[in-house]
């Protein structure tokens, strides 16, 4: 553990002076040895100075990894003139979400929680597109922080109290108050929905990069937040648990159906991620093991779908300089290899087999069917009106009569076939062998 971190930190002190390429290599290099040293058991394994893996940050470690290895070949397209500062943000940020996922104990989560909040601000604030990136940088910050202040307070209390405070502690409560500001700060990170109006504005504004990394890994901090707060809570949560579920199939539902009136693709993107965070949260608060594991599986492959997502308009914006629907038609005709890799990351967006969205949605509607049988209903206009969005989302940029905008249009560098190779070869791979780390 201790040497990983020791790399991490050496690797971005000399990031200014690193080429792209070399940076890439060495993260390839800790991703195998990290998968290679890990020591699956049934709880905290590779335990020292503070730190820790078990099953869930096992995950979460392996998709930041993954995620900012195709995040640096997203860069390569890049000709900025602060890019070494770029990179040194990359990695900074990819140092705390590590140590974030290693902590043991709260207070070390929480610090490194609001440090990768501080990368991702000025990865916004630096290098976004529009003017309106200074508003959206500072409303995505506020928002994180001011949710989490009470957080922070009432973990230095509750170590005051105890005199440590470390993830599995048993300690239940029954304070309401105290499960509402434990909660209130996850459920803002994911987002829930009435807390989510900080996400399409940041993802508007921010660089593809920046949309990759926030989508990817940022939105993961508030499921995995809840995974180790929730059996502090159990009471309280099979008491308030309609409430939320309630809530988030509800604004599920109407966010499912807002994608529909879409005409900008990144928001259409960053409001698919709310809807998949919704279901997170149902399925965290079914307190069921089909419940947690289809989330689990969920926050991953949303990562990854979501990521591509990103990525592809992306560059489609370094061609058109549009994100616009109505400027983009029939591009099938002109860029097929681009479109056949966009339909794969689309039916994986909509659970169509054989990608891991498909497993995790099945887990957890079949929690909430077991929790509620009324739920049904909601569910099941859902992903109808899911996979109806995705369906028109396709259709508009594919087929029709090329723009007249668009005279010439290149068919795609292997760069970028290749991240999306990546993209997806995971999705599949999991769902070929779902116990291949998933051991619960």
């Amino acid at each position: 553990m201790l040497s990983l971190f020791m790399s991490f930190f050496f690797l971005t002190m000399f990031s200014l002076k690193f080429n792209l390429y070399i940076l890439i290599y060495f993260f390839y290099l800790l991703f195998f040895l990290f998968l290679y040293s890990f020591n699956f058991s049934d709880f905290f394994c590779s335990i020292s100075f503070n730190m820790g893996l078990d099953y869930y940050s096992f995950c979460m470690v392996f998709l930041t990894f993954w995620l900012v290895i195709l995040m640096m070949y997203s860069l390569l397209s890049l000709n900025s003139l602060y890019f070494s500062y770029l990179q040194f943000l990359v990695l900074l940020m990819t140092l705390f979400l590590m140590l974030c996922f290693f902590s043991l104990d709260y207070f070390c989560f929480y610090l490194y929680f609001e440090c990768s909040i501080l990368p991702v601000f000025f990865l916004i604030y630096g290098w976004g597109y529009q003017p309106e990136r200074m508003f959206a940088s500072l409303y995505f910050f506020m928002y994180t922080l001011f949710s989490s202040l009470p957080l922070f307070l009432l973990i230095l209390n509750l170590n005051n109290l105890l005199g440590y405070f470390y993830f599995n502690l048993n300690y239940f409560s029954e304070n309401f108050y105290l499960f509402f500001f434990f909660m209130f700060s996850f459920l803002v990170s994911m987002p829930m929905f009435f807390f989510h109006l900080w996400l399409p504005s940041a993802h508007v504004e921010a660089p593809s990069s920046g949309s990759m990394i926030l989508a990817g890994i940022m939105l993961k901090l508030g499921g995995y937040g809840l995974i180790r707060v929730f059996f502090m809570f159990v009471g309280l949560i099979k008491l308030s648990s309609f409430f939320f579920i309630s809530l988030s199939l509800f604004g599920s539902f109407l966010v499912s159906f807002f994608i529909l009136l879409q005409v900008d693709l990144k928001v259409l993107v960053a409001y698919s991620s709310v809807s998949h965070m919704s279901l997170v949260i149902c399925g965290l608060m079914t307190l069921s093991m089909y419940g947690y594991l289809g989330s689990l599986y969920l926050m991953i492959s949303h990562g990854l779908v979501s990521s591509g997502l990103f990525y592809f308009v992306g560059c489609l914006f370094d061609r058109l300089s549009s994100r616009s629907l109505f400027m983009m038609k029939g591009l099938v005709n002109l860029t097929p290899s681009f479109m056949m890799f966009f339909f794969l990351l689309l039916v994986s967006n909509m659970s169509c087999p054989p990608s891991l969205n498909l497993i995790s949605e099945i887990l957890i509607c079949m929690s909430l069917l077991n929790w509620d049988c009324l739920t049904f209903l909601y569910i099941f206009f859902l992903l109808f009106f899911s996979a109806c969005a995705m369906v028109t989302f396709f259709s508009f940029i594919s087929h029709g009569l090329v723009s007249g905008l668009l005279q010439t249009l290149d068919v795609g560098f292997i760069r970028e076939f290749y991240t999306f190779f990546l993209h997806l070869f995971p999705l599949y791979f999991f769902f070929l062998n779902l116990d291949f780390f998933f051991l619960l």
